[in-house]
Parts: structure tokens; sequence; C-alpha cells
């Protein structure tokens, strides 16, 4: 799998998850979310990737750990939402194993951020 943000200048952070490896650039298999995440869009965006039966044992293929795939896109989530200096980021390959996942290959690139303005100023 691929779990990744960038950062919009018009809509903040974005969340994608999708088919990973070199498969990414092949199948072009994404789904995308505007931060912050809560349980229901991480598991939406796993759920309507056309990859999704990959990961629940397709053709006798082992089970993946669905859940820890879950829990690393919410954990990515609100880490880009507290460090707002994350302009990207990519965890590719994120293998998601029978219990648990890892991520084997990790790219981050870091910005200057503008300071938001107080709330009612304008």
């Amino acid at each position: 799998m691929i779990v990744g943000v960038v950062h919009d200048p018009q809509f903040g952070p974005i969340v994608a998850c999708g088919a990973g490896g070199t498969q990414v650039e092949l199948l072009r298999d994404v789904s995308i979310r505007l931060t912050p995440l809560g349980q229901e869009d991480a598991a939406e965006m796993i759920h309507e990737l056309k990859t999704y039966p990959l990961l629940t044992g397709f053709r006798g293929a082992p089970v993946c750990d669905v859940a820890a795939l879950q829990e690393g896109l919410l954990r990515l989530s609100a880490m880009v939402e507290d460090l707002p200096q994350i302009a990207e980021l990519d965890f590719n390959p994120f293998v998601v194993h029978e219990r648990g996942a890892s991520i084997l290959d990790a790219r981050i690139r870091v910005s200057a951020v503008e300071p938001r303005p107080l709330p009612g100023v304008r």
C-alpha cells in the first residue's frame, strides 16, 4: 500500500491511500480525503479501493490487518494536523501484514508555515 499526504494551499492537508509499491503508478488506485480524518473516513478510504479485495484474502491469500492500515491513516492525519510544516509525506510501501503493518520506505518534505490567523480576525 501507499499512505501519504500533500498540503494543498487552499484546502490544507490531503491524505491519500492506495495500491503501493510499483503498483501505484500502474493501477492509479488511490483514495483521498481532507484532514482531519475520523474512523469512518479512514474505513471508507480503504473500502473504496479497487484493490481492497487483495487485503481480505482474495483467492486464498492471507487476510491482512485492515485495522492496522486504518490506524496508520488516522495517525498520519493527526500528525499533519499537529505539524503543519509537513508539506508532503509518503510511506511507500506501507506493508499490511496478517497482524500489524510496517513502513518500509518513507519520504518527507517540510516547509516554512504561514502563521494561522486568529479566529475572527480578517
